[in-house]
């Protein structure tokens, strides 16, 4: 009779899940924890594909966020320039209001 062996749950898999599942909404908590997580399985020498999976998401919603803010800050640079009204820049229509209580 073959003996196999037993199988060990990978430290930081839960970890690794929560993060993932937070990685969209809560981007930062998710990077974090995805961090944690597959610092805990690298110690234990297995693999954590779950903490890779939320690591690479959190960074991407990050960078997504990083690239709105500063075209959001960009439009908002423009629209103070140019004032409120339909202005055309670089060929493109950029529709700017005037501030609430103006």
């Amino acid at each position: 009779m073959t003996q196999t062996e037993p199988i060990t749950p990978t430290p930081g898999k839960t970890l690794g899940i929560v993060a993932l599942v937070l990685s969209i909404p809560l981007s930062l908590v998710g990077l974090v924890l995805g961090i944690v997580g597959l610092v805990k399985a690298r110690r234990a020498n297995r693999h954590n594909w779950w903490a890779v999976a939320a690591i690479t998401v959190s960074f991407l919603v990050i960078v997504a966020i990083v690239i709105w803010a500063a075209t959001l800050v960009w439009l908002m640079g423009e629209c103070a320039e140019l004032g409120p009204g339909i202005h055309e820049v670089d060929g493109r229509p950029i529709e700017c209001v005037a501030p609430a209580g103006s």
